[in-house]
């Protein structure tokens, strides 16, 4: 009987996968990510409104036809143009 290399069929490892190595890139590209400044109209969750603070990941909206400000994280806004 042939003896399992990997601790037996009982074994709680996982089986390693070999991955070949990634090609090189010719260039470094970045990406660029859209932030919104102070006074930009943007899309929330909670309405339309506009930038009034900015702290960190953090933007300060003032939403139209409501009386309400909202702190918003960059992933849940949404820019208009």
């Amino acid at each position: 009987m042939a003896k399992n290399i990997r601790g037996g069929p009982h074994s709680f490892r996982k089986p390693v996968r070999q991955v070949g190595a990634l090609p090189q890139t010719t260039k470094a590209r970045s990406v660029k990510v859209w932030r919104p400044s102070l006074n930009d109209r943007v899309q929330t969750p909670s309405g339309i409104g506009i930038v009034v603070e900015v702290s960190g990941d953090m933007y300060l909206v003032d939403l139209e036809m409501q009386i309400a400000k909202v702190w918003e994280r960059l992933s849940s806004i949404k820019p208009l143009s």
